[in-house]
């Protein structure tokens, strides 16, 4: 989706009650992959340090590690508005993991011929078009690992400090459709 479009459709999602667009928003606030949004646990949230821990075991990669993600206000909310009564965060109606045929059914469903992997792509473009934010903070966020064997041996942490503020930026940026209304005095 272009990064333009985001606010609507992000306006338009949000009015969606069911399970795959709640993952979709999830997955949208925290930049991750179909796979790991869909399979996020309740031990995997800290509430208290609002961080998403997600295991090695779980994450794509030759040489996967621990990817911890910054929450914003808007996936601490999200989060907190749904019933924690299943391991999975986001479970089916069966209380298994979602397929990734429900989550790439929400876009088209409000009429956006759009992938669900595709909104990693549109943060992206959001960070190197419309902020300051370095490529390897954005990079980090997007877990992408540092192909550069001695850069990556020299850049080993997480940038946890410097994503949550991003995190923040990119939630509000999703969230801006609200922005575009205009109100006049009577």
């Amino acid at each position: 989706l272009d990064v333009e479009q985001l606010p609507e459709f992000w306006g338009k999602l949000i009015q969606e009650e069911w399970q795959g667009a709640k993952v979709l928003q999830f997955g949208i606030l925290t930049a991750t992959r179909s796979s790991e949004m869909r399979g996020a646990l309740w031990s995997e949230i800290d509430f208290n340090d609002k961080v998403w821990r997600i295991p090695a075991s779980r994450m794509k990669g030759e040489n996967p590690k621990d990817h911890n993600i910054p929450l914003s206000s808007a996936a601490i909310e999200l989060l907190k508005s749904l019933p924690q009564e299943n391991d999975l965060v986001f479970p089916s109606a069966k209380g298994s993991s979602l397929t990734d045929a429900t989550v790439s059914k929400v876009p088209k469903r409000i009429g956006y011929d759009v992938t669900a992997h595709g909104f990693r792509s549109t943060f992206r473009d959001w960070i190197a078009e419309q902020t300051h934010y370095p490529a390897r903070v954005a990079e980090t966020a997007l877990a992408h690992q540092i192909k550069d064997k001695a850069e990556a041996s020299y850049q080993r942490g997480d940038l946890i400090k410097k994503r949550f503020e991003m995190m923040e930026a990119w939630a509000s940026y999703c969230d801006s459709h609200k922005a575009k209304v205009v109100r006049l005095p009577a």
